[in-house]
């Protein structure tokens, strides 16, 4: 497919715009796209690690960051925040407080809870699904949504009765 734009290169770049309500999509070659405000931002060099910044919330400078490393394995908190992956078990610990936010946008929760056996896995996914109705029934009482408590309420008493007979 050719660049809707200069219409003499293959277009490399599809981006979807919307336009007076409607999705729009353009097809684009790699100069045309770097010249395109909407998508300039994609071949910036730094692109990659300021939007993993942005998204994992480090307010921390970059000389605390170079300063701050493992003592088991020597690596430092920047070098495991462009790579996405930790050195060793002793890098949870020391940096404990900057990646438990993170854990917890990723995976939901700062608990790992692990799998469920196939063969008794049914009564331990209600116990589970018991246990986060029971914690979502006390958000909702906490910001007095109590019609939808109700609901929740009658959701975990049909689930333990279920269970327990």
């Amino acid at each position: 497919m050719l660049c809707q734009h200069c219409k003499q290169r293959e277009a490399n770049v599809q981006f979807t715009k919307i336009v007076n309500g409607e999705m729009v999509k353009f097809y684009l070659c790699d100069q045309c796209a770097k010249n395109a405000p909407e998508v300039s931002f994609v071949f910036s060099p730094g692109i990659i690690p300021d939007f993993l910044q942005s998204l994992f919330n480090f307010t921390t400078n970059a000389q605390a960051l170079k300063e701050e490393s493992c003592p088991q394995c020597g690596r430092r908190l920047s070098e495991i925040t462009q790579a996405g992956k930790l050195g060793c078990s002793g890098c949870y610990d020391k940096f404990q407080s900057e990646l438990e936010p993170i854990l917890r946008k990723i995976h939901g929760g700062g608990r790992h809870v692990g799998k469920i056996p196939a063969r008794k896995g049914a009564a331990i996914r209600e116990k589970v699904e018991i246990e986060k109705l029971k914690e979502k029934l006390q958000e909702l009482i906490r910001e007095e949504e109590f019609e939808a408590a109700a609901v929740v309420r009658d959701q975990i008493r049909e689930l333990e009765q279920k269970l327990g007979g």
